[in-house]
C-alpha cells in the first residue's frame, strides 16, 4: 500500500510572516496620515495583505499544452481529479487546496450565483468539470467562469498548498496562451512541465523567461519518459539541461517521470510502480521544499510585489515634497515645463484612440465578411433541403409540416457551430488588436511619470503594468420558427377557391420566403450580438484607458500645483504639509529599505 512520506512542518510559519504583515501595516499607517490622492496605493497593500495572511503557498503546473500537466496533478492528490485527453483541455485555471471531502466552487465573472457542487454516483466530478474547466466544455470560457476552486483530502495540500491547473501555451486556442500568462502573478512557485515529443520549444523558453523574472522558484520536470529508452532518456535530459542553462544561471535539476505510470501506481497502491514511475522523487523534493523553503519563498514573492507597490506610492511622495520645497519662481518654470510636454502626450492619445477606431472599423469589416460566409452557407446547406422537399411533397399542408421540422431540427445543428466559429474569430482578432492598444497606451502613461520624475529630479521605478481584455456578448439563435399555418386564408379555406397547382405554387413561395427571412434574422442575431460586443468591448476599453492616462497627468499636476496653490500667507500650512510629506516619505523608505533587506 502506497504511503506517503513523513511530514516535519515548520511550527513556526506565521512567525515568518510577522515581518511583512509588520512593513503592510507600517506602510499604511503612514498612508493614514496622508490625503486621499494615496486611497490607491492603501488599497493595493490591502490586497496583498489579505494574500499574505491567508498564507496559502500557491504551486502552478505551467508549460506547453498537452505535456501531461493535469496528469502529473493527478498523480500528485493520487486521483483520477482533473480532466485528460489527447487534445488540449484545461481552458480555465484550477485552484486545489486542502479539505476534509472533494468538494467544488465556481465563481463567475458575472452577477451570477456561485455554484457549489459536490460529487455523486449521479454527478461525477469528472463530469461537472469539464462543463466548465475544459476547452470543449466551456470554449473561450463562454460560461464566463472567474475561478473554479477544488478542495480534496491530500496530504499534499494539508501543507498549505494550493496545487494550480493551467491552461497550456502554444496551442491553438491562443486564449489559452493569454491566460496562461496571465495566471503567473497569482503563483508563488512553478513546476514547469516539458517532455520529448516534441523537445522544448522556442515558445516555451520565452514563456520560461517570463516565469523566471517572476517566480522565484522553478521546479524542471520532463514527463512521459516510458515513451523512450534509457538510451533516449539520457540523451533527452542533456538536450533539456543544455536549453535551461542559460536561464537558470547553471545546470538546472531535471527530473525524469511518468506521470500516467505514476498516476495508475498511486491508484493501485503499488509503492514499486510509484517509484519506478520517478514521482516519488518528485513528491520527496516537493515535501522537503515546502518543509524548508516554502515559507522563504512565499514571503520573497510577495515581497516583490510589496517593493514595486511602495516604489509607487514613495515616487509621488518625492513628487510632491519636491515641488513643496521649491521657489514659487522654479515651481512655476517646471509647471509650465510639464504643461508643455502633454500636447505631445494628447497628441499620442488622440493617435492612438484613431487607431483603436479604425481597429474596431476593421472588426466589424472581418465580422460583416464572416457572416456573409455564415449566410451563404447556410442558404446551401438549409434552403437546399427545404427545396428538395418543396419539389417532391404534393400535399401543401404536408409540404408545410415537413418543412417545419426540418427547419426545427437543422437550425440548431448549424447555427450553434458557425455562431462558436464567428465568436472564436472575432475575439480573436479583436483581443489581438486590443493587445497592441494597450501596450501602447502603458507607454504613454510611463512617458507622463518619467517625464515628471526627470524635471523634479527623483529616482523613477517603471510600474507593472497588467494588461487589460474585453469581453464580448455570445450570439444566440432563433428557433421559433412558423405558426401552424402562415398562409391568411388557411389551407383548408384555400382548397375551396383555389386550384391545386395555385394553391402549391403559392405555398411553395410562402415557405421559401419565409425560410430565408427566418435564416436572415439567425444570421443576423449572430452579427447584432457580435457587433454589439465590439462596440461596447471597443468603447469600454478606451473609456478605461483613457481614464489610466488622466488619473496619471492628473495626479502629477496636482503634485506640482497643491504647492503652488500655497501663498506666502499660508506658509505655516505649507510647513505643515511638508513635515507630514517628509515623515511620511521617511517611514515608508525605512520600511523599503527593511522589506530589502
Amino acid at each position: 500500500m502506497y504511503n506517503p512520506p513523513e511530514q516535519q512542518l515548520e511550527q513556526n510559519e506565521l512567525e515568518g510572516n510577522i515581518g511583512l504583515v509588520g512593513i503592510l501595516k507600517q506602510s499604511k499607517l503612514c498612508l493614514d496620515s496622508l490625503d486621499e490622492d494615496y486611497a490607491d496605493g492603501r488599497s493595493e497593500l490591502e490586497s496583498l495583505q489579505v494574500r499574505l495572511l491567508a498564507g496559502h503557498f500557491r504551486l502552478a503546473v505551467l508549460g506547453q499544452f498537452k505535456r501531461g500537466k493535469s496528469t502529473l496533478l493527478n498523480a500528485l492528490l493520487g486521483d483520477k481529479l482533473l480532466p485528460t485527453d489527447i487534445l488540449p483541455v484545461t481552458a480555465i485555471p484550477t485552484f486545489i487546496g486542502a479539505a476534509e471531502s472533494i468538494d467544488v466552487h465556481v465563481e463567475f465573472e458575472t452577477d451570477d450565483d456561485p455554484i457549489k457542487f459536490t460529487p455523486s454516483s449521479d454527478t461525477p466530478l469528472g463530469d461537472f468539470l469539464a462543463d466548465y474547466v475544459t476547452e470543449e466544455g466551456n470554449p473561450h470560457n463562454q460560461r464566463q467562469v472567474k475561478r473554479v476552486e477544488i478542495g480534496h483530502p491530500s496530504v499534499l495540500l494539508k501543507q498549505g498548498v494550493v496545487l494550480i491547473d493551467t491552461p497550456g501555451i502554444g496551442s491553438t486556442h491562443k486564449h489559452n496562451t493569454e491566460v496562461a500568462y496571465r495566471i503567473l502573478p497569482q503563483c508563488d512557485a512553478a513546476l514547469f512541465l516539458v517532455s520529448p515529443d516534441p523537445p522544448i520549444t522556442e515558445i516555451e523558453l520565452d514563456y520560461l523567461k517570463e516565469i523566471r523574472k517572476r517566480l522565484p522558484q522553478t521546479f524542471f520536470i520532463l514527463n512521459k519518459i516510458d515513451f523512450l529508452d534509457e538510451q533516449e532518456k539520457i540523451a533527452s535530459l542533456k538536450f533539456l539541461a543544455d536549453q535551461l542553462a542559460p536561464l537558470c544561471e547553471g545546470v538546472p535539476l531535471v527530473l525524469a517521470v511518468s506521470a500516467r505510470m505514476g498516476l495508475e501506481a498511486r491508484l493501485s497502491d503499488d509503492v514499486a510502480g510509484w517509484k519506478d514511475s520517478g514521482m516519488q522523487q518528485v513528491e520527496q523534493n516537493l515535501i522537503d521544499f515546502f518543509a524548508r523553503e516554502k515559507q522563504q519563498i512565499f514571503q520573497e514573492s510577495l515581497q516583490r510585489r510589496i517593493g514595486d507597490q511602495l516604489n509607487n506610492i514613495i515616487m509621488q511622495i518625492q513628487l510632491s515634497l519636491k515641488a513643496l520645497l521649491l521657489s514659487e519662481a522654479d515651481l512655476k518654470q517646471r509647471i509650465e515645463q510639464f504643461r508643455q510636454s502633454i500636447p505631445d502626450v494628447e497628441r499620442e492619445k488622440q493617435a492612438s484612440e484613431d487607431i483603436l477606431s479604425g481597429d474596431l472599423k476593421r472588426v466589424i469589416k472581418r465580422l460583416n465578411k464572416e457572416v456573409e460566409k455564415v449566410r451563404s452557407r447556410a442558404k446551401k446547406e438549409i434552403i437546399s433541403q427545404l427545396e428538395s422537399l418543396v419539389q417532391t411533397v404534393v400535399d401543401t399542408e404536408e409540404m408545410e409540416r415537413l418543412v417545419r421540422e426540418s427547419l426545427a431540427q437543422r437550425i440548431p445543428v448549424f447555427f450553434a457551430p458557425a455562431m462558436r466559429e464567428v465568436t472564436d474569430i472575432i475575439r480573436s482578432e479583436a483581443t489581438d488588436l486590443l493587445t497592441l492598444h494597450q501596450q501602447r497606451s502603458n507607454r504613454l502613461i510611463e512617458q507622463v511619470r518619467q517625464i515628471a520624475a526627470e524635471l523634479f529630479d527623483i529616482p523613477y521605478h517603471a510600474p507593472s503594468v497588467g494588461r487589460s481584455y474585453t469581453k464580448f456578448e455570445i450570439a444566440s439563435w432563433s428557433n421559433d420558427l412558423f405558426i401552424s399555418d402562415m398562409d391568411p386564408l388557411g389551407q383548408r379555406l384555400s382548397r375551396k377557391f383555389f386550384t391545386r397547382k395555385y394553391r402549391r405554387k403559392k405555398t411553395v413561395k410562402r415557405l421559401r420566403d419565409e425560410s430565408q427571412k427566418l435564416l436572415n434574422q439567425n444570421v443576423e442575431q449572430i452579427n447584432w450580438a457580435l457587433r454589439r460586443g465590439l462596440d461596447e468591448g471597443f468603447c469600454q476599453f478606451g473609456v478605461e484607458l483613457s481614464e489610466q492616462l488622466e488619473k496619471t497627468i492628473s495626479a502629477t499636476r496636482k503634485a506640482m500645483e497643491v504647492a503652488l496653490s500655497q501663498s506666502e500667507l499660508q506658509s505655516h500650512k505649507t510647513a505643515s504639509q511638508e513635515i507630514k510629506l517628509k515623515q511620511a516619505l521617511g517611514k515608508l523608505e525605512k520600511i523599503l529599505r527593511q522589506l530589502e533587506q
